[in-house]
């Protein structure tokens, strides 16, 4: 498996060549060969398809909401995370990860009592108006391009690809196919609790537990398909736990900050993790010709 045809958005190196090696070898036959039933990927998004800086875009979409309530309930500026919104500080939205309780909490508050109607509604109002705060593109087209090619390579080789992310479940699906060719059943997300009542679907304050990250993603793509992953992609530490149960894990390191961004921080371990196990390192820099 080799030539123009594939991944053309990728620079011809050792990261396009071990993915191609490795589809190569589980869908010939052979004593590699993986049945179609068992070819299952999973990517994480935040940074691994989608740009994540300068700060998440679900944080982008919460973080109006969260003004907005606010500006309805003044007392709410005096907790997080409504407090780093009225005083504008970036570290703390840039560091989402690191404040997960408070987080958790502000995105329970965000859309209690919506329905599941109404929420999709609100999040496909916010991709069709607004745009990337630097590149100054429509969020919808802030996915990588190498990446998009990878997952419609593995589509083409029967592979059911995933979306498992940190990221909000039904943030993602009502644009999941049209980013990415992934239908909506396929992206598993950290979720509100969903509440049936009187013929309608509510999201709640709570929140499944454990969230879509750290190990909570190997546990997530067993209890929706049963099985490892046979490819997984992601870009930070919270995803290791997943690239540790597929055969190949691939890392994308972000280098590039010319064309995107350069950085490291929140992927150390992940970094380090790569060397030590010999996973696939993409530099952004290096391996993709083209991001956008």
């Amino acid at each position: 498996m080799s030539g123009s045809d594939f991944l053309p958005s990728w620079s011809d190196g050792k990261a396009k060549s071990a993915i191609l090696d490795f589809i190569a070898s589980v869908v010939a036959p052979g004593a590699s060969h993986v049945r179609t039933a068992e070819r299952i990927a999973t990517f994480d998004n935040d940074g691994t398809l989608w740009c994540e800086k300068p700060l998440y875009v679900q944080a982008d979409f919460l973080v109006r909401r969260w003004k907005a309530m606010v500006d309805a309930d003044p007392a709410k500026a005096d907790e997080q995370p409504y407090k780093a919104v009225v005083e504008k500080d970036g570290v703390w939205l840039g560091s989402l990860l690191e404040h997960v309780p408070d987080v958790l909490k502000g995105v329970g508050e965000a859309y209690e009592g919506f329905t599941v109607e109404a929420f999709e509604q609100a999040v496909l109002e916010f991709f069709e108006t607004t745009t990337h705060p630097t590149l100054g593109l429509p969020y919808t087209e802030v996915g990588y391009r190498p990446m998009r090619e990878l997952l419609a390579l593995l589509d083409r080789y029967d592979f059911t690809t995933y979306i498992c992310s940190g990221g909000g479940r039904d943030f993602m699906r009502p644009v999941s196919e049209q980013m990415y060719g992934i239908p909506r059943e396929r992206v598993i997300g950290s979720a509100s609790v969903i509440e049936y009542r009187d013929g309608e679907l509510y999201h709640t304050g709570g929140m499944e537990q454990p969230i879509d990250d750290g190990t909570g993603k190997p546990e997530h793509i067993w209890m929706r398909t049963g099985r490892r992953p046979l490819l997984a992609a992601g870009n930070a530490d919270g995803d290791v736990p997943m690239l540790e149960s597929a055969r190949l894990g691939i890392l994308i390191d972000h280098d590039d900050d010319e064309r995107e961004f350069a950085y490291d921080t929140g992927a150390e371990k992940a970094l380090a993790e790569a060397r030590e196990r010999g996973w696939t390192v993409v530099s952004m820099k290096d391996d993709f010709r083209t991001v956008f």
